[in-house]
This record gives structure tokens, C-alpha cells and sequence, in this order.
């Protein structure tokens, strides 16, 4: 045993720990289709996992931050979902922002890696492949000859081509290295099995002298001294051909299994005498060949398996699991497959990655195959003390959602991400339906997320941040709208451009004001008046108008000449101007007017369907519009019809069923006829 003095592995530790965190959207589609789904193999690294069935297709689970899942539209998963386009699949790996398969013919694809889509790509240059290790950034494959072949980030000449430095696009071959059975991959070290036995690696290899042990780039195969009769490896790990197990490398939290807890590195790898009758094994975790499976090391998530959080030095048996075929293990957390096709998963569930159960302390629990999504959550006044009055969340269950944080004001969810102004740092930030912060960036003010990005301000001026609260290009802007069609309008020096969803100019800044886009067209403002523009910035309909609203419908309120009427996307008149006030279509076919002083409605002919006769009439939502009369707002639906009584002083328009209303004593939510949902006293601070 030598102490480890090197700071490399306290940083790789605190990486994985704090950068590599996995953030969701809750708000999606359930996933049913794969209930009665029989898997036959199961890989997982890092914060997502694999799973191939008996058919050839390949299911995927956890991070999906750079489309490793083959999806765009969400960065996270709660259970496993069908990857399109890739089948006939036999063999899978993951990495950490990657996945890997290979065909039943052979050939390599890969999914995600930050390539601008999670398209599968065929990964040209290789064929007849046997074998697959992904790593963090580069990957290996076995070739039906025995041959090596790796791709992918070479800084430590992890690619056993000879060199270090450049990364490779394309697989080169692992010199000097033939009749290879087995293969593996760390972080930035490759290991390979050859039909003796024996075990090679190159890549960051830690050497040690005396106390002090570092690592070095080894670019070309070397032999692993003190390791023989190798039948597979997994990280740190060997199985023999015998059905024992040897152990290397870093001892955290008693990782190394020999009951030692002392944080230490160990580079000859130690029999493990406890272990015997080993089929498979994944880092601290191992399966006998009765099923049975055995687990040591760090806990503190629950991730040994044994309903416990404190560190096992020695391996223990799980007694809540068996009939195992498959293990793996990523990030604090363990999946396994049974031989019956199932899979089970136990560890970190501080992201509801395992159960909607709050508790990250987790025995082996079937992996769900559907999951009860909370399609909404509804801002609701919070009073948690008689002096401090705030806002949280209630979910579609009735469940109150929060961090655990005070929130001055809150804004709706919107795409599976709510903003929240804290009053632990005044500030805006993010959380997810579950009430988990979504990333730690904060900001002075904030809008709502659309298409997956966000405006936020700083002390410098506004820009767009993703899903993960990365910033979308580098410009800053004095003012900007949302996006929608893949455009926002910008304010850059005096003029109004868009940019797109990678934070680049597509419309030149030229216009004295804009609106954001709807159905495909834009209000802009040029030398005084109102037009249209298309996506391309072409001008499709004039500027003539002195004021105009959006295509949330068929057609646009205008006004033209003091008057207000309705235009088509054409430019053309579909009803007249003739309203001393006019508002917008919606989904549902009709538009509040003011008529000799009085709101009513009408529809897309100009037939006024509900007569004038309210002081104020917002546009429909939802089938349903709220109305004013002697100061007092009420709910009709599209024939005219009260579904309440004037009592409101607010109300916000209808969202998934519900609309927010205030009264003079309570504030809450009604649902589409008009009950209280949810009802509560409006809290008035001394």
C-alpha cells in the first residue's frame, strides 16, 4: 500500500461529484410502450445507462445532455426510452456524453457527443467488431482478429497508437497488441485481455514511487505486472478464470474491499479471498454464478444496496436482490438485470432517478418502465411563518413542491423549468418540477423558458441560457423578447434584430421595435408604422399599420386610421377596420372587440357571437375568457355562458385547466367549470 500524495484523483472525484450532476425536465410524455420489455444485456457510466432487448433495440435512462439518449427535446430520464433509429443492435456501452452500440453485422454507431444532433452515426473505418468499451471521451473496440482499434480524445495516449496529444476521429489501431479476448476502459487508462491471460494497459497509468504515486502517459501497450489468468476487466477490477476477483487502485471509502478505509492507492491488484464463483463484475459490485450479488465501498447515496448509507470496506451479499445475469455500475448508482429480463436499480435518487420517493437511501427497485408524471405545477401563495409571506408550487397530485427555499415571487413553469426569486440572495434562478434547482446559475431578472431557452439580465444587460444554463452565444442586449420559431427579437444599439437558437444574428438589426414571432410571422415597426416579416426577414405584409398584435390565431388585430379590424397572413383584410378596440384569436375562434364603449366577441367573419356589454374582456383561453363588470371579473365559455359569479378582482389566463384567481378575502385556482380547486387566505403581513 503507498499514500496517495498526487492531487490528481481528489480533482477527478470532485469533477464527477459536482460538475458531472444530471439535470431533467419532469414535464414529458410517460413512457408505455416498454412495460412487458425482456432485456438480455445492460452498460451504464457516469449518470445514464443501456439496456438492449431480446429484439435488437436499444432502451436508454438518466442524462441526456448531449443527446446520448437519441433525443433533443429533454435532458434527462427518468425511465428507459426506445432509441430511434437503431436496431439489429448486439453489443452496448456508454460513456459520459456518448453511447455506442454495435450491429449485428459488425459496425460501430455512436449517439450524443455534443455532435449537433442525436442522430445514431455510423463511426467509419471498422467493422467486424466483438467487443465495445466506452470511456469518459474515447472509446475501444475488439475486432474479430484480435485487434484493438480506438477513437476519441488521445491526451494520455489512451488510443495505444504510439502518440499523445491529438485526438482521433477515426480508430487507429493499438500497436503491438494481437489475440485479444477482453477489453476496458477508464477514464484516461485502456486495459485489454489477450487468450493468455495476460493483461495490457496504456494511457494514464499510475506509477508509483516509494509514497508517492502519479500518473504517466504510456501511449504504446505495456504488461500489467502482478495480474494473470484474466478472464474480464471492468474499472479497477479484474474477474479471473478461476471465478475470483483481484482489486486495484484508488481506496475511497473502502472501495479497495479488503476492509482497509484509509485513503490510499493501491497499484498491485489484491485477491479478494471473500469472492468466489464470480461470473461477472462492475467496479465494487459483483455476480455469482447462482445470481447472487456482492457489494462494497462508498455508500453515501445507498449505492452498496443495502438500504444503508455507511460505507462497506468488505464486500457484503445483497439480500433484496437476486437471480442477477448483468451488473453495472455509473455515478452512485447500480443498475442490474436478472435472468429473467428485468432490471433493477439502487443509489443516488436525489433527482427522483430511481423513485418519486424522496429518500436517496434505495434497495435494489424494479426499474419502471412507466412513470407517474407530474404534468404541471401551479404557483400557490406559501406562508411558512406569520411574519414572512412567499410563493412555492402544487403539483398535479395536490403535492406541494419547493427546495426548501423561501421564493419572493415565482413565475409558471413553462417546458419543465419554473423561475424563482429567492430570498436567501434576491436573486432569479431555476428549478424543476420536483423543486430541485436545475443549475446553479442566478440572475438580477428573468423570463419564462420557449424552445429550451431563457432570457436572463445581469448587471450588463440581457442574454439567452439553455436547459442547463449554459449561455447561447456571447452578446448582450439592452432588451429582448422570447423566442418562437426558432427566432427572439434583440435590441442591439438602437435597431431590433433575431437571433437564432445558437445566439447568432439572423436578421440584421434594422427595425425601430419587434414582437416575437407567431405562426411564422413577426410585427415589426419601420419609419413610424407597423408590418409583418417572415422567418427569412422578408417583409410580407407592409408597414402601413399604427398598431397591431400577434397571429395567435387565423388572423391579427391592426389598427389602421383610428379604427382596429382583423388581417389574414396575406395582408389581407378578413374583417374590416371598425372597432374602437380590438384583442387577439386564439385556438378558440373568437375575439373580444369594444364596441360604443362595451367589450363583446366575434368570430373570424366579424359575426358578433356574444354581445357588448362588459367593461373589460381578455382573449380566450382554453375555451374559456374571463370578463368585466362594476370592477369585478368573471368566467364564460364560448356561447356567452357565466361559469361564475363577478367576484374576482384578478385572474390570469387558463393553464392546463386551471386559471389563478384573486378574490377580496382568498387567492387559488379554479378549474374549467368555475370550482375552487385550490383555495387559500390571502395572508395580509403586519
Amino acid at each position: 500500500m503507498r499514500s496517495v500524495y498526487s492531487k490528481l484523483f481528489n480533482v477527478l472525484v470532485l469533477c464527477f461529484l459536482l460538475f458531472y450532476l444530471p439535470t431533467y425536465a419532469s414535464v414529458s410524455a410517460a413512457t408505455t410502450s416498454g412495460q412487458d420489455v425482456t432485456f438480455t444485456d445492460v452498460a451504464g457510466e457516469y449518470y445514464h445507462f443501456l439496456a438492449l432487448d431480446v429484439k435488437g433495440n436499444v432502451w436508454g435512462w438518466g442524462n441526456n445532455i448531449s443527446g446520448q439518449l437519441g433525443e433533443d427535446n429533454s435532458s434527462y430520464h427518468t425511465v428507459p426510452v426506445r432509441i430511434k433509429g437503431i436496431e439489429n443492435v448486439k453489443l452496448i456501452d456508454a460513456g459520459y456524453d456518448h453511447s455506442t452500440v454495435v450491429k449485428q453485422d459488425g459496425t460501430v454507431w455512436v449517439l450524443g457527443a455534443n455532435q449537433g444532433d442525436s442522430q445514431p452515426r455510423q463511426v467509419k473505418g471498422i467493422s467486424e467488431v466483438i467487443d465495445i468499451a466506452d470511456s469518459a471521451y474515447f472509446t475501444l473496440a475488439l475486432r474479430k482478429d484480435g485487434t484493438v482499434w480506438g477513437w476519441g480524445r488521445n491526451d494520455a495516449g489512451q488510443l495505444g497508437n504510439g502518440q499523445n496529444g491529438d485526438d482521433e476521429a477515426l480508430p487507429v489501431q493499438v500497436r503491438s497488441l494481437s489475440h485479444v479476448t477482453a477489453i476496458s476502459a477508464s477514464f484516461d487508462e485502456s486495459l485489454a485481455v489477450t487468450s493468455d491471460g495476460d493483461v495490457w494497459r496504456w494511457g494514464a497509468v499510475v506509477k508509483c514511487i516509494g509514497n508517492t504515486c502519479k500518473k504517466e502517459i504510456v501511449n504504446s501497450p505495456v504488461l500489467f505486472e502482478g495480474l494473470s489468468n484474466v478472464k474480464s476487466l471492468s474499472d479497477g477490477i479484474a474477474l479471473l478464470q478461476d471465478g475470483t476477483v483481484a482489486k486495484w487502485g484508488v481506496n475511497y471509502q473502502g472501495s479497495i474491499g479488503t476492509g482497509n478505509m484509509e485513503y490510499s492507492y493501491f497499484p498491485d491488484p489484491l485477491l479478494m479471498p471473500s469472492l468466489k464463483d464470480i461470473i461477472q463484475v462492475s467496479k465494487t459490485r459483483a455476480v455469482t454464478k447462482d445470481g447472487l450479488v456482492w457489494s462494497w465501498g462508498p455508500n453515501e447515496c445507498g449505492q452498496v444496496g443495502d438500504g444503508t448509507t455507511e460505507p462497506r470496506p468488505r464486500p457484503i451479499k445483497l439480500s433484496k436482490i437476486d437471480n442477477v445475469a448483468d451488473i453495472t455500475s455509473g455515478e452512485e448508482i447500480t443498475v442490474a438485470l436478472t435472468r429473467d429480463g428485468k432490471l433493477y436499480e439502487w443509489g443516488n435518487n436525489d433527482n427522483g432517478q430511481i423513485s418519486n420517493e424522496s429518500a436517496n437511501i434505495m434497495p435494489p427497485t424494479p426499474v419502471p418502465m412507466t412513470r407517474q408524471i407530474v404534468a404541471y405545477a401551479l404557483p400557490i401563495p406559501w406562508h411558512p411563518s406569520d411574519w414572512t409571506y412567499a410563493w412555492t408550487y402544487l403539483d398535479d397530485k395536490g403535492s406541494i413542491v419547493k427546495d426548501h427555499q423561501v421564493y419572493f415571487r415565482v413565475k409558471p413553469f413553462s417546458e419543465g423549468l419554473a423561475a424563482v426569486h429567492r430570498a436567501s440572495n434576491n436573486l432569479w434562478t431555476f428549478i424543476n418540477v420536483n423543486g430541485e434547482p436545475a443549475f446553479s446559475n442566478n440572475y438580477k431578472v428573468v423570463k419564462e423558458f420557449h424552445q429550451g431557452r431563457a432570457a436572463v439580465k445581469d448587471q450588463d444587460g440581457w442574454q439567452f441560457i439553455n436547459t442547463k444554463g449554459e449561455f447561447i452565444g456571447h452578446d448582450r442586449y439592452p432588451n429582448v423578447d422570447n423566442f418562437a420559431n426558432g427566432l427572439a427579437p434583440v435590441l442591439k444599439g438602437k435597431k431590433w434584430g433575431y437571433i437564432d437558437l445558437s445566439g447568432k444574428m439572423a436578421i440584421a438589426p434594422q427595425f425601430s421595435s419587434a414582437q416575437s414571432f407567431a405562426n411564422g410571422l413577426a410585427a415589426v415597426k419601420m419609419n413610424g408604422k407597423w408590418g409583418f416579416i417572415d422567418t427569412k426577414g422578408k417583409v410580407v405584409i407592409k408597414a402601413v399599420y399604427t398598431a397591431v398584435g400577434p397571429f395567435t390565431g387565423q388572423a391579427a388585430a391592426v389598427n389602421q386610421n383610428g379604427k382596429w379590424g382583423y388581417i389574414n397572413k396575406t395582408g389581407v383584410w378578413t374583417i374590416k377596420p371598425q372597432y374602437e378596440d380590438a384583442k387577439a384569436f386564439s385556438t378558440t375562434p373568437l375575439a373580444p372587440v369594444k364596441i360604443k364603449g362595451k367589450w363583446g366577441y366575434i368570430n373570424l367573419e366579424g359575426k358578433l357571437l356574444i354581445s357588448p356589454q362588459y367593461e373589460d374582456a381578455a382573449p380566450f383561453q382554453e375555451g374559456l375568457a374571463s370578463v368585466k363588470k362594476n370592477g369585478l371579473w368573471a368566467i364564460i365559455n364560448s356561447k356567452g355562458k357565466l361559469l361564475t359569479s363577478f367576484e374576482f378582482v384578478e385572474v390570469q389566463p387558463y393553464n392546463n385547466k386551471f386559471a389563478w384567481v384573486v378574490t377580496k378575502t382568498d387567492n387559488g385556482y379554479i378549474d374549467s367549470v368555475g370550482k375552487w380547486y385550490y383555495k387559500d387566505k390571502i395572508v395580509k403581513l403586519p
